[in-house]
């Protein structure tokens, strides 16, 4: 398996194709990193994500958690703390006064360890010490990609030796006509929920949770424009509360249909589908090394993120699936993205 440029943190960054007849995905160790997925499009491969075009471009103040995994726990905790069997933990605070995507050094900053590999999958391994960004407890987590035709999946386990916080996603930036290619308002979006989590203005989780009755963030039934959604309801940045139908325990939480006829569906077991419209692509108060890559300079709304995961901030709301992992226990997720064409 060939190196990825330097080491981090003693380990070697490695990078890995996994190949389909549909498509190609390359998977860097730093953070368990989606670079790049291609998918054949009438006899052409497109590259349908952000990513960058070296390890350099991650390490030099690239965008933290960049189609990478998430972790410990996707999404905010509000206030940077949370209190776990009667103790008081404080987080690092990365998002204004709360606690964002694991922290400044959650797993995206990680060099992961590569337990296996084949032509079509990938597992990778990290281990995060007790105190890490303020979580109690030791965690060991693996995580594997793996192509099965024209299906990409996403599959995570976690222990611990200690009562503790996971919940993991990937935040890959999806732009279903190529990464290059501009906006994704022209894109179609369904998502099978009929509740959103709701935030006050920092962002942060309330509690409450609100029907899409009416709303423009109903997007449920056939998919809809997502330039009409992002016109009418502002851009989105929410979680969905997923309609699981009874009995099921895995459900098709989204599709997104490019303008091009390439169309991704996203299957999940997780309860709740973060939505993401891009919205901050390409801001000028950003770093200047972030939004450019793989030869594109990317503008707002230029990719999507659907993410699967727990609803967030669980640990603050008893009435949400929680997110305590204790020992003798094993956290396990599964999504897939399928990818079709007219």
């Amino acid at each position: 398996m060939p190196a990825w440029g330097d080491t981090v943190n003693g380990k070697e960054v490695v990078l890995r194709t996994l190949r389909s007849d549909a498509l190609e995905v390359d998977v860097s160790s730093l953070g368990a990193t989606l670079v790049a997925v291609r998918v054949k499009l009438r006899d052409e491969w497109i590259d349908v994500l952000m990513g960058y075009e070296s390890l350099d471009r991650y390490l030099d103040n690239g965008k933290p958690n960049f189609s990478s995994c998430v972790g410990r726990c996707a999404n905010r905790i509000a206030a940077g703390t949370f209190e776990l069997d009667g103790e008081t933990y404080t987080l690092d605070k990365n998002n204004g006064p709360h606690h964002l995507h694991g922290g400044t050094e959650g797993f995206w900053q990680q060099a992961f360890d590569v337990v296996s590999c084949t032509e079509t999958s990938l597992t990778l391994s990290v281990s995060e010490p007790d105190g890490a960004m303020g979580y109690p407890g030791r965690v060991d987590v693996k995580v594997t990609y793996e192509v099965r035709g024209n299906e990409l999946h996403f599959s995570y386990e976690g222990v611990t030796d200690k009562p503790t916080l996971l919940s993991m996603t990937n935040h890959c930036y999806w732009n279903l006509k190529g990464h290059h290619a501009g906006d994704v308002l022209d894109h179609k979006l369904m998502v099978t929920g009929s509740r959103t989590t709701a935030v006050d203005g920092s962002m942060a989780i309330t509690g409450e949770l609100l029907s899409v009755d009416g709303m423009a963030l109903d997007l449920r039934g056939e998919p809809k424009l997502l330039r009409g959604a992002v016109e009418e309801a502002g851009p989105i940045d929410v979680n969905y509360c997923l309609d699981r139908p009874v009995g099921a325990t895995e459900m098709l939480a989204a599709r997104c249909v490019g303008p091009n006829g390439l169309s991704m569906d996203v299957w999940t077991d997780q309860p709740g589908l973060q939505v993401y419209t891009g919205n901050f692509i390409g801001m000028a108060e950003h770093p200047p090394t972030w939004w450019h890559g793989k030869g594109t300079r990317w503008e707002k709304f230029g990719a999507v993120c659907l993410e699967p995961q727990l609803w967030p901030d669980g640990i603050h709301h008893k009435h949400f699936p929680s997110p305590i992992l204790r020992p003798g226990e094993t956290y396990r997720q599964h999504s897939w993205h399928v990818f079709t064409t007219e």
